[in-house]
């Protein structure tokens, strides 16, 4: 065999195995997604085979499961889950180690595969379970698929991994709003999320379409708001009625399902714009309550103006609200939105005009800013801390809020500067709802002209350069937007997700430097096949 034909098969064996030319003599690069802080290559092999044992104890056998459960369909058997003692040569041992936080952080993990066995080492469990995540793109991309696969080697190439995310908020948003997701499809999003090491689902769960989340205080919430017309939708239901929501049951069991894979629920319940269902529900936090609760609900759509008034019944309605959602989720972070605010509308209420001479409020900016406060006082006093979009900076900001910055990194750095946590969500980067390219016969609608491609996304950086480094610790990291609009089925969110979320996962998990898109698009030719076992829709990466 020539050297050109030998090089040719070594090559395809290499991609056959998830593994990418590094440049080296001897050395390939597994195509992992995101890279890794650090790889070294080793020489060999480790088999899997119904034999091989899964060593762990305590905490780390919770998440040994996950190996187990994610390895059975594609290898048709369930690895045999032992304590230490019982542990043969040959297993695959997973343990905590909280003498390697300092190195590792709670979501890093140490994995080296020799071919006696794979030991995977992490502080916390939240890091076994991303170095189960490496392990399981280290195996043949069938190991995703939901049945068996007959006849494939189970074959991890020995390596040494250590690893550890740059930055704690690594997020995606998705929108049921505007378009209703069934629970069934949120947990697949979850799942991909997790493939991914991406841990925060920002849910949109109230606007002017709808409100999604049962408030047992306020059921018209969801007996008269959760029924609404879809007014944007280009895909032959405009104007169509249509309803859904989640159950508090609904609720408890998504969180315990994305808590489960280190994915934590932010909810997000707008106010004071984007609030038309919930003023349809209950006039009462609009302007004209009367006139407008004189109305049958569905005469009531379109006269909303989306907005509500800072009256005390709405204060008190979205704390009572709160109340409920904070019971609901965990999670540290309570988002409010708060963008997009058209609040000259209040100057011309009288009882708008008097609640501003008496607070000493100079003009409706503060009044939003005064709005915002009540509701982040509340959220602080349950020991949650309140998060919204950029435009909560205006009028000023209580202390403990973290921003959201969306149009644009100008937001994000004015809070970073103040002293607020920041999270990055930049339309020029991470709105995902855009088309994925400027040829509008290629994709299916999108909001807009925007245009955000996976090159752009890849090149995503949280952290601007007009931060000093204290200021840049307040950077908690980066998300992407997938606004509901426009996305009525979760074929569409999927396409419209990946392989885009790949490169968001990359620009917030992976060392800042190097970043090689040329690289990622070898490693992410691979990692689509993944993908395709694990049944998700995503875009080619040629036009069809």
């Amino acid at each position: 065999m020539s050297e050109t034909a030998r090089s040719t098969v070594m090559l395809t064996m290499a991609l056959a195995a998830g593994l990418m030319p590094s440049g080296h003599a001897a050395a390939e690069e597994p195509a992992l997604v995101p890279r890794p802080e650090e790889i070294k290559a080793g020489n060999g092999e480790f088999l899997l085979s119904p034999d091989t044992r899964v060593v762990a104890t305590g905490r780390a056998a919770r998440e040994a499961v996950l190996l187990v459960d994610a390895l059975a369909p594609a290898m048709g058997c369930r690895l045999r889950l032992v304590e230490a003692g019982e542990a043969k040569p040959g297993a695959i041992a997973l343990a905590l180690d909280a003498s390697r936080k300092g190195e590792l952080g709670e979501e890093g993990y140490a994995l080296r595969v020799t071919a006696e066995g794979i030991a995977l080492r992490a502080a916390g469990p939240a890091g076994l379970f991303y170095g189960i995540q490496t392990l399981r793109q280290l195996l043949p991309a069938d190991v995703y698929r939901n049945g068996q696969v007959a006849g494939t080697k189970w074959a991890v190439p020995c390596m040494e991994i250590t690893d550890r995310p740059r930055f704690a908020w690594r997020g995606l948003l998705i929108d049921p709003a505007r378009h209703f997701i069934p629970k069934r499809d949120v947990m697949r999003f979850i799942d991909a999320m997790a493939m991914h090491k991406l841990n925060r689902l920002q849910i949109h769960f109230t606007d002017g379409q709808g409100w999604r989340v049962e408030i047992r205080k306020y059921p018209l919430l969801t007996e008269i708001g959760s029924r609404w017309h879809n007014r944007m939708s280009q895909w032959g239901d405009k104007g169509k009625i249509y309803g859904g929501y989640y159950t508090q049951a609904d609720i408890r069991e998504l969180v315990a399902y994305a808590e489960r894979r280190h994915v934590t629920i932010v909810p997000e319940i707008e106010m004071p714009f984007h609030a038309g269902a919930a003023i349809v529900a209950y006039p009462k936090l609009g302007f004209d309550p009367e006139k407008l609760g004189a109305l049958p609900p569905m005469q009531r759509v379109g006269k909303t103006g989306n907005l509500v008034v800072p009256r005390p019944y709405t204060v008190r309605f979205f704390q009572d609200v709160l109340d409920e959602v904070i019971e609901l989720f965990p999670s540290k972070h309570i988002h409010v939105g708060g963008d997009e605010a058209h609040a000259g509308s209040w100057a011309k209420v009288p009882e708008m005009q008097e609640l501003m001479k008496r607070e000493g409020l100079q003009d409706v900016h503060e009044l939003h800013s005064w709005f915002i406060k009540q509701i982040d006082a509340h959220i602080t006093r349950r020991g949650r801390r309140m998060v919204g979009w950029d435009e909560i900076l205006q009028g000023g900001l209580a202390k403990g809020a973290t921003v959201m910055s969306w149009r644009g990194t100008k937001g994000g750095i004015t809070a970073a500067k103040a002293g607020h946590d920041v999270v990055m969500a930049p339309t020029s980067h991470t709105y995902f709802d855009y088309r994925q390219t400027a040829d509008k016969n290629v994709d299916p609608p999108a909001l807009g002209n925007g245009v955000t491609a996976l090159e752009t996304v890849y090149a995503f950086e949280p952290v601007p350069a007009a931060l000093s480094a204290a200021e840049a610790a307040h950077v908690l990291g980066g998300q992407a937007q997938l606004w509901g609009e426009l996305i009525p089925n979760e074929r569409h969110r999927e396409f419209m997700t990946y392989p885009r979320a790949c490169a968001l996962a990359e620009a917030v998990w992976s060392p800042k430097q190097p970043r090689d898109y040329a690289r990622f698009l070898d490693r992410l030719k691979y990692h689509l096949r993944r993908l395709d076992a694990a049944g998700i829709h995503y875009r080619r990466l040629t036009a069809p």
